[in-house]
């Protein structure tokens, strides 16, 4: 087959990007029958470079306004040019039109279920285009159990209509860390000896401030640093963080590092005595994964997909805007070595149920069965 993947408007840096990249390399990796021809909206993927079976084509467009609309007019056409015979848009967002069946894959309904944080356009595409798009889908690939009762329940789609399909991390998550890399990823950023780690996007609903409140009260009881890893990429990045640390007087005790590159952050959840996650949403949680697969023992909130990904290997906070809550649960955590220690090795065990083989492998079997399903339908 001739599989067109959209992955326009893939951001410069965080989960969304890994999941599609991975997915993208583990159909390279695995699939050697069928041709894959790949649309960006940025620049070509060095990650995607190796497999002579996927051809990537850069459209430009920079604003992700334009990229959408735009895709909507050009895309349909050009994959009749193609003769695609299956598109899989990666990345939430599809067209309408297209002359072959088509897959989306969504990660989340944050749009949706945390309608009031968004802007209004993204509240109306999310509202009234997605779900006639995804009606007129083939099939739709959710990445949790969550989002799939999400798109159920919000959008009324029929169930065996959605597939659940995990992404996995990167390998370098998988692998040993020495003791030099550990010190000089330290001496890079300046860290101290001990650290709580948060990886992820600055977006308002990932709610990193209930995070730096929470270090506000216990700071003062341990040694440990509070490390930020991620930019303010979104529409809704929360601008005050900055000024709230300073404003709690946190100043030399949170390193905001921005993105940083993904050699030092596997390295980083190695260094890292806790991983803490108050987001508000998620759709899978891929810095979970990372940190399990790092031996980092996980604490956050039991929002969306978090309990599907860390099963019992993580302490779950009900709320997750219980600032006092996050205090005492560190606090706790900190001072029993053994129990940290037992969910370092739980999360590295479960970690190894989610894999990239495991992914390609169903991704392939639903492309098959589209594939069957559209041959039956057409006629003879």
């Amino acid at each position: 087959m001739r599989i067109a993947i959209d992955a326009l408007g893939l951001p410069p840096f965080g989960g969304a990007k890994a999941s599609v990249l991975g997915w993208l390399a583990a159909l390279g990796r695995y699939d050697r029958e069928n041709y894959y021809l790949v649309f960006l909206s940025s620049h070509a993927e060095e990650a995607l470079s190796s497999f002579p079976h996927i051809e990537q084509r850069v459209v430009p467009f920079r604003n992700r306004f334009t990229v959408r609309i735009g895709a909507q007019f050009w895309l349909p056409r050009l994959l009749a040019r193609e003769n695609v015979d299956l598109l899989h848009s990666m990345k939430n967002l599809s067209v309408l039109g297209a002359p072959c069946p088509t897959i989306v894959t969504i990660n989340d309904l944050s749009h949706i279920v945390l309608r009031d944080l968004y802007p209004w356009i993204d509240g109306l595409y999310w509202q009234v285009i997605q779900p006639r798009i995804l009606r007129h889908a083939a099939r739709v690939i959710a990445i949790s159990e969550n989002t799939r009762h999400d798109l159920v329940r919000f959008y009324g789609l029929e169930a065996d209509k959605i597939v659940t399909l995990h992404p996995s991390c990167n390998d370098r998550f998988r692998q040993p860390c020495e003791s030099r890399e550990l010190e000089r990823v330290r001496a890079k950023y300046g860290l101290p000896e001990s650290v709580l780690l948060y990886v992820g996007g600055l977006g308002v609903h990932k709610n990193v401030i209930t995070l730096v409140r929470a270090f506000a009260r216990i700071a003062g009881e341990i040694r440990h640093g509070l490390v930020l890893v991620g930019g303010a990429h979104h529409t809704t990045s929360d601008r005050g963080l900055a000024q709230e640390v300073t404003a709690l007087g946190l100043a030399n005790r949170v390193w905001m590092l921005g993105s940083i590159p993904l050699e030092d952050l596997a390295v980083l959840y190695h260094l890292a005595d806790l991983f803490l996650l108050a987001s508000l949403n998620e759709g899978f949680g891929l810095v979970l994964l990372e940190a399990m697969a790092c031996g980092t023992p996980v604490l956050a909130a039991r929002t969306g997909s978090v309990p599907e990904v860390v099963g019992d290997c993580a302490w779950l906070l009900d709320d997750p805007l219980d600032v006092e809550g996050f205090t005492t649960a560190v606090a706790a955590l900190l001072a029993d070595h053994g129990r940290l220690a037992q969910m370092s090795t739980k999360g590295l065990e479960r970690s190894r149920m989610f894999t990239w083989k495991r992914t390609a492998e169903r991704t392939l079997t639903l492309y098959r069965e589209v594939a069957s399903d559209q041959a039956r339908l057409s006629p003879a």
